[in-house]
């Protein structure tokens, strides 16, 4: 016969086994919660608003799908045929981008870190903004920055985007035009390997610009060359 003192043992034992079933299955906070879903889907499922997303999980959108995600106090929202990969950060997201476009609006003391065909791209300085990212194509870039200032990083290159326009980005772009007759002692000190085209402003559509052209210089934005 069991004394007192062995059935209150057993019986301690047998909550503590069970405390963490009794506690939740996933003991992780969630990232952010989906605030829009439209022909979207997180990881394999068809995603709906309200949803919890967790560290590392997919999400992704249908050609006239729509997908956005609150992870604090910043918002993120995919395009249509659009996929990414969430991950958290100090104060804020850092979303792998593999397709598509994404926007994000992040406030005061609120980072969001987009990364894109190895290039990175978040806020140059601690204030409201608002911006969106595009990969056209293997290696280019279109980076709307329609408030605040964008710091962008690839590889060695750093520049900073000035609010207020559209840049398209090309990455590992020659060292100079095809075709150059140019001489060793003429070519510049330093040669760029990323070319930067402003093609409109942030609030209004792209202008219109001919032939895909490449244009080298050692500072400063560069306009596309005129047809």
């Amino acid at each position: 016969m069991f004394s007192l003192r062995t059935v209150l043992a057993l019986i301690l034992g047998s909550s503590l086994c069970l405390c963490p079933f009794l506690c939740g299955a996933n003991p992780k906070a969630p990232l952010g919660i989906l605030t829009l879903a439209h022909d979207a889907r997180l990881n394999e499922a068809a995603a709906f608003p309200g949803l919890s997303v967790f560290e590392g999980e997919e999400v992704s959108t249908e050609p006239e799908g729509r997908l956005g995600v609150r992870v604090g106090r910043t918002t993120v929202l995919l395009a249509g045929s659009t996929g990414a990969t969430l991950h958290g950060i100090d104060n804020g997201a850092h979303v792998d981008l593999t397709a598509g476009t994404v926007s994000f609006n992040s406030p005061e003391n609120g980072i969001v870190e987009i990364h894109a065909e190895e290039a990175f791209l978040r806020p140059e300085k601690n204030q409201l903004t608002q911006a969106e990212v595009s990969i056209l194509a293997p290696g280019v870039l279109q980076i709307r920055a329609q408030r605040g200032d964008l710091a962008f990083r690839y590889r060695e290159e750093f520049q900073v985007l000035p609010e207020g326009a559209t840049y398209r980005i090309y990455l590992d772009s020659p060292a100079e035009p095809e075709g150059s007759a140019h001489s060793d002692a003429q070519k510049p000190h330093k040669l760029r390997k990323v070319s930067y085209f402003v093609v409109g402003t942030a609030g209004a559509g792209l202008t219109a610009w001919g032939i895909y052209e490449f244009a080298h210089s050692s500072s400063g934005m560069e306009s596309p060359a005129k047809p």
